[in-house]
C-alpha cells in the first residue's frame, strides 16, 4: 500500500542536434543494449524541476532511432507526449512507461547523444525518484527485453540553495546543520545509562557484580523449553563443575503491579543467582532479551540490578512489503530476529499488491506462476516490470514467492521469537496481480473447454469503468459484483488457515486491505450495477466487506484493514470526502491508520473515539520508506515527510502533531482504550537489494521500539536514547550481526576559533578524519577533540565493524 506520493511528470522531450540524418533502421536485438543512459535534475524553478534523460550510443555502429522502444519504471507519473516532441511516451501499467522515438528521426552516430527533457511539477531532488530498470524491446523480438546496464542517476547539484526553490530548501544537509541538530545531545557514560533498551518501567542498581565467566545453569519447567533453549544459546552452560555455575531461574507467574501478559521481573544478585519471572512465556522471553543486552563483549560479569518491566502497548508492529520488491525467506527471518531483540511482537507481512502475489496457493497456481513473475514475456504469462525489476523474469526481487514450506518456516520462526505474523491480502484495490492471474486461469481453462473457467474470475469483462489508482493503474480492482470473487476469497483464506494449522501457528487475524480504492471503480460494471442497492457504490463496498468478514468468521479469523475500512465516501457539491462509517465498529480487529497529513492529523483519534480499535502508523513519523532527510543522496520517498531518527523518537502516540490545532479532535478517555499500539511501515518501491532493508529500517526501528514499549516516561529524553543506541545497542549488533547494514548518520562539523569541531547523532560512534581530500578509512586518524588542521577536513562516522557513514566536509580557512 503505497500512498499518494504520485505526482504528474510532464514529458517534454527534444531531440539533440547530435542526431545524424540518415534512413532509420532497426538493429538486431543484442544481449545487452550498446547505449548508456543518464538521468539528472537540471534545475528547480518554483514548484517545478527540470531533468534530463540522456541516451548515448556506446556501440561502434549507428544506433537506429526506430524499430525499438525504451521501457523504464518511474515512481512519478509521466504524461503522454505531445505532437512534435519527437518521441511517443505511453503508460504501460502503473509505474512502467514506454518511450519510442517518433518516425523519421534518423540514427545516432557512435558516441553521439540524444537528450530527453522532463519537467516535474514538484521539487524533485531525491535520486530515488529517478527512472529505474531501463530496457529495450526490439520490434522484431517482442518477447525479449534487452537491459540497459550502463545507467546512472545523478543527484541535483549539492549547492546549498537551488535557484527559485522555496526559502530554506537545500539539496544537501550541510555539516553545519547537522552539528546544530546534534548539539543538544549530552554525552552520557555507559555506566550511567539504564541497564536495558527500550527504557524499562523501573530499575534499581545494587552493589556489586555477578561473575558468569564460569558458566550458567538454567532451571525452568518444561513449559518454558523454548525459552531455556534461547537462554542456553545466550549464556555459557559448560566448562566447570555444576556446583560452581551461576543459577538462572526462569518462572512464570504474576508480576507485581503489572497486568500485561508480557510483563517480567529480572533480578541479578551478587551471590550466584539470576531470576526472571514473566507473566507468561513471552514475558520470560523479553526478560532474557534484556539479560542479553547486559552481557558485554567479554561476558565476564553482570551488574547487580532489579528490573520490573512491561509494555506500554499490546501491539508493537512492523510492516514489511514483499509484494513490490520481493525479499527472501531468510531476509524475513533476519527482520524477525531484529524485532524480537527490541520487543516488537507483530510482523505485518504485506504479501500481495498490484505488482506481485507472494504466497503459494496450490488450488490456484496462476497466483504465483503469473502473479509472482515480472518481466518481458508472452502477454498474460507474467506481470510487467515495475520498480526497477527490469526485463528478466528471473530477477530475484521482481519475481519470487514463498512456498508453503517457506511460509510455515516464517511462521514457526516468528512463533519461537514471540512474534505474531499477520498476513495481508490486498483487496479490492491494489489487487492487479490477483486480477491478472485469475484472468490467465480463466483463459487457460476456456482453451480446453472447462466449464469452471470463470469460477475464480475477479474482473467483469464488460466493465467500462474509468479510473486511475494512486499508482497509475486502471485495471487493478477486484469487482465485488461477481460471486466468483467470494469463492476466491474463501479459497485463499482456507488455504492460509490450513498452512497456519499445519505449522502449528493458528491464524488469528487476516489484514484485508481496503485502502486507496480509486474513484470510478465499478461504476461502469454491469455486474457491479446489478449487485448495487440503488446504484450506490458505498452500499456495495459495505456488502463486500460484510461478506469478507463473514467468510473469515467461519474460519475463526478476524479481519483487519487500513483506515479506509472505517470511512465512507460521501459526495456533496460534486466533491468526494471521507466521513467516519459506523458500519464495522466492533467487527474488525484493528484499523491501521496511516494518514496524518494535512486535514487528517486527527483521523486516528476520530476513529478511536468512534469505537474502532486502531494501530497508529502515521506516514510522517513511522513510514520507514521515507528518506531520512532531504539530501539528494538519501534513499527513499519524500511524499509524506523526511523522517530521521529524531522524528521517530519524537512521535507522541497520544498527542499526535497537529491534533491540538483549532478544529481538530483530541483523543478521549474512551478513545485511548481503542489505541492498540504502533506500527512501523516499510513499503518496498525503492528497496530491491536486501541491504536497503537494513539501512531504511535501522536505527529507526529502535525509535519505534522505544515509543511502543516504554511507558511514556521521559527521564533523560533524547540524550539517554541516543547514548543507549551509540554505546549499547549498535555495538552489540556489530558483535552479533556484523553484516547488518544499518544507517550510520554522517557527523556534524562546525568551524570556530580556527578549529573544526565535530559531533555525532549518537554519542559513542567513532569519528575519523582526513585533510588531504580523501575519504576517511578505518586507518585514518581518530577524532579526539577539535581538529586544528587547515584546508578541507573530511570526517566520517564508523561502526565497530569498520563500516563508514557518508563523509561530511568543511573548510577550515
Amino acid at each position: 500500500m503505497a500512498k499518494p506520493y504520485i505526482r504528474k511528470l510532464i514529458g517534454r522531450i527534444t531531440l539533440a542536434s547530435a542526431l545524424i540524418a540518415m534512413n532509420a533502421f532497426a538493429a538486431p536485438a543484442p544481449e545487452v543494449a550498446k547505449l548508456s543512459l543518464n538521468w539528472r535534475p537540471l534545475e528547480v524553478q518554483g514548484e517545478q524541476t527540470r531533468a534530463a534523460l540522456t541516451l548515448t550510443n556506446t556501440g561502434e555502429a549507428p544506433l537506429g532511432l526506430a524499430g525499438w522502444s525504451l521501457y523504464l519504471s518511474s515512481i512519478s507519473a509521466i504524461e503522454p507526449s505531445q505532437p512534435g516532441d519527437g518521441v511517443d511516451i505511453n503508460a504501460v501499467a502503473g509505474p512502467l512507461y514506454r518511450l519510442r522515438p517518433a518516425a523519421g528521426q534518423g540514427a545516432l552516430a557512435p558516441g553521439a547523444s540524444v537528450v530527453f527533457y522532463l519537467e516535474y511539477p514538484e521539487i524533485m531532488v531525491m535520486t530515488d525518484k529517478a527512472p529505474a530498470g531501463p530496457y529495450l524491446v526490439y520490434d522484431d523480438a517482442p518477447g525479449l527485453g534487452v537491459p540497459v546496464k550502463d545507467y546512472q542517476a545523478s543527484p541535483l547539484s549539492r549547492a546549498a540553495q537551488v535557484a527559485g526553490a522555496p526559502a530554506g530548501f537545500a539539496s544537501a544537509v550541510t555539516p553545519e546543520a547537522l552539528y546544530a541538530r546534534y548539539a543538544d545531545t549530552a554525552d552520557i557514560a555507559l555506566a550511567d545509562l539504564p541497564p536495558v533498551f527500550p527504557l524499562p518501567l523501573s530499575y534499581q542498581y545494587g552493589e556489586g557484580r555477578l561473575n558468569i565467566a564460569g558458566g550458567v545453569k538454567v532451571h525452568a519447567s518444561t513449559a518454558l523449553a523454548a525459552e531455556v533453549g534461547f537462554a542456553r544459546d545466550l549464556l555459557r552452560t559448560g566448562g566447570v563443575p555444576e556446583t560452581e555455575k551461576v543459577s538462572l531461574v526462569l518462572t512464570t507467574g504474576p508480576v507485581k503491579g503489572q497486568t500485561s501478559p508480557e510483563a517480567y521481573h529480572l533480578s541479578i544478585d551478587s551471590k550466584g543467582s539470576i531470576q526472571i519471572s514473566g507473566a507468561s512465556a513471552a514475558g520470560v522471553y523479553y526478560g532474557l532479551q534484556s539479560l542479553r543486552q547486559m552481557i558485554g563483549d567479554d561476558a565476564a560479569d553482570l551488574r547487580v540490578v532489579e528490573i520490573t518491566d512491561a509494555p506500554r502497548f499490546a501491539y508493537r508492529g512492523l510492516l514489511i512489503d514483499v509484494a513490490r520488491n520481493f525479499q527472501s525467506r531468510d531476509k524475513v527471518l533476519e527482520v524477525i530476529d531484529l524485532m524480537a531483540r527490541y520487543k516488537l511482537n507483530t510482523l505485518h507481512l504485506h504479501l500481495t499488491d498490484d505488482e506481485g502475489w507472494r504466497i503459494e496457493i496450490p488450488q490456484l497456481p496462476e497466483l504465483t506462476s503469473v502473479g509472482a513473475v515480472r518481466g518481458v514475456c508472452v502477454p498474460g504469462d507474467c506481470l510487467p516490470s515495475a520498480y526497477g525489476s527490469g526485463p528478466d523474469v528471473a530477477d530475484p526481487h521482481g519475481s519470487g514467492y514463498y512456498t508453503g514450506a517457506d511460509y510455515m518456516a516464517i511462521l514457526q520462526y516468528a512463533q519461537a521469537h514471540h512474534v505474531e505474523v499477520i498476513p495481508e491480502i490486498e483487496m479490492p484495490g491494489h489487487a492487479r496481480a490477483a486480477v491478472m492471474a485469475m484472468a490467465a486461469r480463466a483463459r487457460r481453462l476456456e482453451a480446453v473447454g472447462d466449464p469452471h473457467a470463470q469460477d475464480y474470475r475477479l474482473n467483469d469483462q464488460s466493465d467500462q469503468s474509468v479510473y486511475h489508482s494512486a499508482q497509475g493503474y486502471s485495471d487493478n480492482v477486484i469487482n465485488p459484483g461477481l460471486e466468483s470473487v467470494y469463492r476466491f476469497i474463501d479459497t485463499v483464506a482456507g488455504e492460509l488457515v490450513a498452512l497456519h494449522r499445519q505449522a502449528g501457528v493458528p491464524l488469528r487475524t487476516l489484514q484485508v486491505g481496503g485502502d486507496e480504492l480509486a474513484d470510478g471503480a465499478w461504476e461502469g460494471s454491469p455486474q457491479a450495477q446489478k449487485a448495487m442497492a440503488g446504484g450506490v457504490t458505498a452500499d456495495l463496498w459495505e456488502n463486500y466487506y460484510s461478506r469478507v468478514i463473514a467468510i473469515l468468521g467461519r474460519y475463526d479469523v478476524k479481519a483487519a484493514g487500513w483506515e479506509e475500512l472505517g470511512e465512507r465516501k460521501t459526495r456533496s457539491g460534486g466533491e468526494t470526502r471521507m466521513t467516519i462509517n459506523p458500519q464495522f465498529i466492533g467487527k474488525l480487529h484493528n484499523l491501521y491508520v496511516w494518514n496524518n497529513l494535512g486535514g487528517s492529523e486527527d483521523l486516528a483519534y476520530r476513529l478511536a473515539n468512534a469505537g474502532y480499535d486502531v494501530v497508529l502508523a502515521p506516514a510522517t513519523n513511522l513510514y520507514f520508506d521515507m528518506a531520512y532527510n532531504r539530501d539528494a543522496a538519501e534513499y527513499g520517498h519524500n511524499w509524506a515527510a523526511y523522517t530521521d531518527l529524531e522524528d521517530v523518537y519524537g512521535f507522541d502516540p497520544l498527542h499526535m502533531t497537529g491534533t491540538d490545532a483549532a478544529g481538530t479532535t483530541g483523543l478521549t478517555a474512551v478513545g485511548q482504550t481503542h489505541v492498540s499500539g504502533l506500527e512501523g511501515t516499510m513499503f518496498s518501491e525503492t528497496m530491491r537489494a536486501s541491504w536497503r532493508i537494513d539501512y531504511m529500517l535501522m536505527p529507526r526501528m529502535l525509535g519505534l521500539a522505544e515509543r511502543a514499549w516504554s511507558s511514556g516516561q521521559t527521564t533523560g529524553g533524547w540524550s539517554v536514547f541516543a547514548n543507549q543506541l551509540g554505546k549499547r545497542v549498535l555495538p552489540a549488533l556489530d558483535r552479533d550481526r556484523p553484516d547488518l547494514a544499518y544507517r550510520l548518520p554522517p557527523p556534524g562539523l562546525h568551524v570556530a576559533d580556527g578549529q573544526v569541531w565535530t559531533n555525532a547523532q549518537m554519542p559513542g560512534l567513532s569519528l575519523r578524519y582526513t585533510t588531504d581530500g580523501s575519504v576517511p578509512t578505518v586507518d585514518s586518524p581518530l577524532v579526539t577533540g577539535a581538529i586544528t588542521d587547515k584546508g578541507t577536513v573530511t570526517v566520517s562516522a564508523f561502526s565497530r565493524t569498520g563500516r563508514a557513514s557518508r563523509p561530511s566536509k568543511i573548510v577550515n580557512p
